[in-house]
């Protein structure tokens, strides 16, 4: 089995500078490091994690902790696609991946109780609103942290654009000569909808288009039933009002969708949709959307957490956003 003198004899480099790479050291640059790490692959040279920790005094741990309404997790695309995005930036920064929930050994424990117990040293989030209890224990803790869902107070935090991303959607539906724009929301006790809702709104002030209350109906939970809930409360109160629809979540769009087609509506004949989040399911359905960056919020979380763990300067507010983009499918048409 290769050791680490096998690569510092290889690479041309020290035993300790080797070792520094291994151990994300600062101080080593970008060509060295990716030198012995090539080096390290060509001959076979494993690092020992438990060596790792001993010597460094860390665990490079980092824990990932979901917890949301769908009880989904790692399943929805959404999530899935962040943490992967975050994994990787970990893994190349030499840390290991472990999540956690409240259940170990077929008993309950707190999520704090697991952080501990697997020694992690930080923490990625992903908690709605409803389970800000849950994690409490875990933002008031001294293990850094980063949220992709929530914003806490003091704590780092990295979001889409909600607000910006719902006055895209409103600009699109506006540019097609659309006036009677109607809003479905997400759950309203959650972040994201309220930003989306207030995006809604302040655009239609912007403009100068009344606000007509009954244009804004709420999806009470992100669920394809709630949307069509929300759809047909919409349509019963205000069918032939509204030519557009704005929608503050795909799986709610694509609801409300068969919810107007199954009033005998046209999308976008009779009515034009707009969702949020650009979901797999929407490429299929041929939603537009608003893309979340969900790439980029994952690295950026990882490295806001890295530096957090290694104490290294942060030139970022608690609170990044991350910017958001239209895709325009087939769901949409100009007014005639």
């Amino acid at each position: 089995m290769a050791t680490i003198y096998d690569v510092a004899a290889a690479s041309g480099f020290s035993p300790a500078t080797v070792s520094k790479a291994f151990n994300s050291y600062p101080g080593i640059s970008p060509k060295t490091f990716e030198k012995i790490m090539a080096t390290a692959k060509e001959i076979g040279y494993v690092p020992n994690s438990m060596a790792r920790a001993l010597s460094t005094k860390k665990s490079w741990l980092v824990g990932m902790l979901f917890s949301e309404e769908l009880s989904t997790g790692i399943k929805h695309p959404h999530f899935s696609e962040i943490f992967s995005s975050a994994q990787i930036e970990l893994s190349k920064a030499g840390y290991d991946v472990v999540f956690i929930n409240n259940s170990l050994g077929g008993g309950n424990i707190s999520y704090l109780d697991h952080c501990r117990y697997r020694d992690v040293e930080g923490v990625c989030i992903a908690a709605s609103a409803q389970f800000g209890h849950v994690v409490q224990s875990i933002i008031e803790s001294e293990i850094k942290m980063v949220s992709v869902e929530m914003t806490y107070p003091q704590k780092y935090s990295v979001i889409s654009e909600n607000y910006n991303g719902a006055l895209i959607a409103m600009e699109h539906l506006y540019s097609m000569g659309h006036r009677k724009i109607a809003h479905i929301s997400g759950p309203m006790n959650s972040l994201a909808a309220p930003e989306r809702y207030s995006g809604y709104f302040d655009f239609l002030a912007s403009k100068k288009i009344p606000f007509n209350r009954e244009l804004v109906s709420e999806a009470v939970e992100y669920t394809a039933q709630a949307g069509y809930d929300a759809g047909s409360r919409l349509l019963s109160n205000a069918m032939g009002k509204f030519t557009a629809v704005f929608a503050g979540y795909d799986d709610i769009a694509c609801a409300a969708i068969n919810c107007f087609k199954s009033h005998g509506l046209a999308v976008p004949g009779d009515v034009s949709v707009v969702g949020f989040d650009d979901l797999p399911l929407t490429e299929i359905s041929g939603l537009t959307t608003v893309r979340q960056d969900r790439e980029k919020i994952g690295c950026i979380a990882a490295d806001l957490l890295i530096a957090q763990m290694q104490n290294l300067p942060i030139d970022k507010p608690f609170d990044t956003r991350v910017p958001t983009s239209l895709v325009v499918r087939s769901s949409c048409c100009k007014v005639l």
